[in-house]
Formats: C-alpha cells, structure tokens, sequence
C-alpha cells in the first residue's frame, strides 16, 4: 500500500489523467444508449416494426441508406419534434456513418419523447460491412 501512495505522489499527473478518462468513460456509458447490431437491427425492424432514423446528410442519405429509413439530419433534429412523434410508441434506430454520433442524437430523440430510441452500433458502415441492404430510393 506504501508503494501506491509514493506512486500517486510521483506520477499525480499521470494519476489524474487516469481519473479523469476513467470518470467520462464510466459516465458515457451511464449516459450512453445501448448499440443494437446490425443483425439484431433487422430482428427489430421485421418483428417489432422498428422506424430507422438516418441523422447524415441528405447527400449522404441519397448515396445509400436501410431502406423504409428516415431522413433527419443531426443539425436539425432538435427542431423535429413533430416529425419524430409519430414514432414515439415504437421502437426507433437510430444510424449515422460509422455510429459515433448516433448516442447523442438518440438522447436527444428520447428528449422529444421518443421512449425506446437505440443506436445502430458502427452505422451504416457496420451494416454494409454485414452485406445487409442498401437503398437509395
């Protein structure tokens, strides 16, 4: 135990930083909302009628997308209530890219009521790399 308090008094930057990362991963993953694979996306989509909400660019969206998804853009997803209530009793997947941005736009959908939004984990590349459909309807 004397050797662990002489290494936190010499290295208390290294220390510090430890504590530091150790305190915002384990508050992301209190805050986080949970990643659905791409294969267990599909199971909710076909069993439990799951809506796909697609937070990239519309450019991005029109390249390619989980077909019957929609399109709201992360920029504007604090202004759409009204066209994200409609899914407020089911539940919702929500997919960016590569899925780095999902969680945050998730908890902002559960901010507009939407009670069951969950993040498509690694995005639409994860579902691409799973040789899962792609539209671009």
């Amino acid at each position: 135990m004397e050797q662990l308090s002489e290494f936190v008094v010499n290295h208390w930057m290294l220390v510090t930083a430890f504590c530091a990362v150790a305190g915002l991963l384990l508050a992301n993953v209190m805050t986080g909302v949970g990643g659905v694979s791409p294969l267990e996306a599909v199971n909710l989509i076909n069993r439990d009628n799951a809506q796909v909400i697609d937070i990239r660019t519309a450019e991005d969206f029109a390249r390619g997308h989980v077909a019957g998804a929609v399109n709201v853009p992360f920029k504007e997803l604090a202004g759409a209530g009204e066209k994200v209530q409609r899914f407020k009793d089911r539940p919702v997947l929500v997919c960016c890219q590569s899925g780095s941005t999902a969680s945050a736009a998730a908890r902002q959908l559960r901010g507009l009521g939407v009670s069951d939004a969950r993040v498509l984990a690694g995005g639409v590349n994860a579902w691409r790399g799973a040789n899962l459909p792609l539209t671009s309807d």
